[in-house]
């Protein structure tokens, strides 16, 4: 069996991601936050080991057999390039680490969780936070809301839906905020 790890709108928006069942919710704990700035404004939730939280991530079964076809389903969903989806195959003893070493090193964890729930392969999107290279200033819950703050007010609006719309397991340090800062408007 090969899972789908997932944290943000792959849950609520497959958009064709070829998947079984529902969305388990006990998935690998695994470091994130909103500090990836999406091309459509959006502060969307990645995998970030510096200023991320852990988080219970949920999981589905592919409908792929293969590894290979499960990546690249998820890779066309996500729009993104190969190097962007990790994995794990423990049949074959092998990651994505080796091959892409640049990527959130998160290895260790989904491999226990895989061997804990007898799944013989993991897969996932390993698009890196991008705040700082987007605006030139360190990520910071502050310089978020500074960022968000700075949005118009429909873009606005696309952020907030992105945050609720995240399944609540993933509890960061800027959705709290955000949830209390729109709170108050």
């Amino acid at each position: 069996m090969i899972a789908i790890l997932g944290w943000g709108s792959l849950i609520w928006k497959p958009d064709g991601l070829s998947y079984e069942g529902s969305w388990e919710t006990d998935g690998p704990v695994l470091s994130l936050e909103f500090s990836k700035i999406a091309d459509n404004k959006r502060l969307t939730v990645v995998l970030d080991l510096e200023n991320g939280v852990n988080c219970p991530t949920l999981w589905a079964r592919s409908s792929c057999t293969h590894l290979e076809d499960a990546i690249e389903d998820l890779r066309q969903r996500e729009g993104t390039t190969i190097d962007k989806i990790g994995y794990i195959d423990l049949e074959q003893n092998r990651s994505s680490i080796a091959e892409y070493p640049e990527q959130t090193n998160i290895d260790r964890i989904v491999r226990e969780w895989c061997e804990s729930k007898e799944i013989s392969a993991a897969i996932w999107t390993a698009i890196p936070p991008n705040f700082p290279e987007k605006l030139g200033v360190p990520f910071s819950i502050e310089s978020a809301v500074r960022y968000y703050e700075s949005l118009s007010p429909a873009d606005q609006d696309s952020v907030m839906e992105y945050i609720c719309r995240t399944p609540p397991e993933i509890d960061t340090p800027l959705r709290r905020r955000m949830q209390h800062q729109t709170a108050r408007i």
